[in-house]
């Protein structure tokens, strides 16, 4: 589960998403900061309502948002619309991934999840919400349409991977500890990250913070453990899960040909740069998992030198 969560961020080319986490994941397993049984307790599931609570005891996020997405789906099959709320679990990687599955089946997913703080409240200069992401996917032509984005300019594990790389970061992506654009991405790690859009960024956040940690019994604001930091205890995630099912609404004939139709107008508005082409969202992403499907992923050198550590330690012959 977790390995084709990372491979499915890494063809996208998501790389905060991707095998760059795998060193601070195994970290975290030698300390005993998970637990590693695979065990969930899913509530409600015989319930005749369409809410699912779900206590992820502390597994890997991937492995509790998993489990959830079948139950979830049959939920959604029997009354239209259901929703899963996840508690007690980690960093579950791409939201998008869980999109695919449930759009696989003929489903709307709307997903969301808290996540470490890291941007201040509106006017303030301390961080109390997470990046706190939002996806939402829907199925198209034998693909998804999949907007997954975070509720900051940017992602934070995206300057993570900077810092790897020894790059530099745009300006308008974060703040360092008295408050003042940086392109460091050592000094943003000790700053705050500008919200996505301003106050409505913060807005969206704060929101997202409360349905999916307070509403799950997870932890919230500066509570949040951190991935990389936090290292005495759990990280006390929340996760929400929304399916809709589509034949509910009309039959997947139908859809398909609006969706289709939908896009294909979309396509042929007039743009203002002929060198800038009309995109739905997570097209990019589609084109360049095709194009790494034929000729690999790359990995860049600190996270290959990690990866190479990790597998002589484990004596797995690992070459590239």
């Amino acid at each position: 589960m977790i390995a084709e969560n990372l491979i499915y961020s890494d063809l996208r080319g998501i790389e905060s998403h991707g095998i760059s986490n795998l060193p601070i994941y195994v970290k975290r397993a030698k300390l005993g900061l998970y637990n590693l049984s695979g065990d969930i307790d899913i509530l409600n599931l015989d319930k005749d309502i369409p809410l699912l609570l779900i206590d992820g005891k502390n597994n890997m996020g991937q492995v509790a948002a998993y489990k959830a997405v079948e139950p979830l789906v049959n939920k959604a099959k029997k009354s239209g619309i259901a929703a899963a709320f996840i508690g007690n679990t980690n960093h579950c990687g791409s939201l998008g991934y869980y999109g695919n599955m449930i759009a696989n089946n003929d489903c709307i997913f709307i997903g969301m999840t808290n996540a470490p703080a890291s941007m201040a409240p509106w006017g303030g200069k301390v961080k109390f919400v997470g990046t706190n992401p939002l996806c939402i996917t829907i199925p198209y032509n034998g693909q998804v349409i999949n907007l997954d984005m975070a509720t900051s300019t940017v992602a934070k594990g995206k300057i993570y991977v900077a810092l790897s790389k020894g790059d530099k970061i745009p300006d308008n992506w974060a703040f360092d500890a008295n408050g003042k654009p940086t392109t460091d991405p050592q000094e943003a790690l000790k700053g705050t990250l500008y919200p996505l859009g301003g106050y409505k960024g913060f807005g969206l956040a704060m929101l997202i913070d409360i349905i999916s940690g307070l509403l799950t019994g997870s932890s919230w604001g500066p509570e949040v453990g951190s991935l990389h930091n936090t290292l005495d205890r759990g990280q006390d995630v929340g996760i929400v899960f929304i399916a809709i099912n589509i034949t509910d609404l009309m039959p997947i004939k139908e859809y398909n040909e609006k969706i289709n139709c939908y896009i294909e107008k979309m396509k042929s508005v007039p743009r203002s740069d002929d060198n800038i082409e009309i995109m739905f969202p997570g097209e990019p992403e589609l084109r360049k998992m095709e194009e790494r499907l034929k000729n690999g992923i790359p990995i860049n050198d600190k996270t290959y030198e990690e990866v190479i550590e990790l597998a002589k330690e484990y004596n797995i012959n690992f070459e590239v």
